[in-house]
């Protein structure tokens, strides 16, 4: 695969899966990208495009950004293959993640719901923590027994050079 068509369809799917608010630029993205330990890839299966992947991996942690599967392909098992291979990938490493807390206000109930269940499902758990940022505040889930806050925090701050602004909160 050409790398300029994977970013291309990576870069697609990322500007269509992920509401605007809850986008870094791409610029961004990319000048994270840059450091050895952060990665935003196009996943393939057998040549054919099905999903994206951004995540940065520190010390003891994996902080799964993105995650995104091809429209077309979505229900036929590759959220869950891709998430398995970032466990496989790193045994030893606790995988992190934040959602859109799921509550019954919101417009997106449902699909927050269905969202929280596939994590769950995929080996996944809600720890009492929130991720604050200028987007607004996020539940995290983790794989790990308990959640290692200092080496999320970590991991978020080397991926961005600190101009990443958040707060975890419990």
């Amino acid at each position: 695969m050409c790398p300029n068509q994977a970013y291309r369809e990576a870069k697609r799917l990322y500007l269509s899966a992920f509401p605007k608010w809850e986008r870094f630029p791409l610029w961004q993205l990319n000048l994270m990208a840059l450091h050895k330990n952060v990665h935003f890839q196009a996943l393939y299966d057998d040549g054919k495009f099905c999903g994206m992947a951004y995540y940065a991996v520190g010390s003891q942690t994996v902080y799964l950004l993105y995650l995104a599967v091809n429209p077309d392909l979505r229900g036929q098992g590759y959220g869950t293959q891709i998430l398995q291979h970032l466990q496989v990938k790193f045994p030893d490493k606790q995988l992190t993640l934040d959602i859109e807390p799921v509550t019954k206000i919101a417009k997106n109930y449902s699909q927050r719901v269905r969202r929280l269940h596939f994590y769950e499902r995929n080996g996944f758990h809600q720890t009492s923590a929130r991720l604050m940022d200028a987007d607004g505040e996020f539940q995290i889930l983790t794989t790990g027994k308990r959640l290692n806050t200092t080496s999320v925090v970590a991991t978020l701050k080397q991926m961005s050079s600190g101009f990443y602004h958040f707060k975890v909160e419990y």
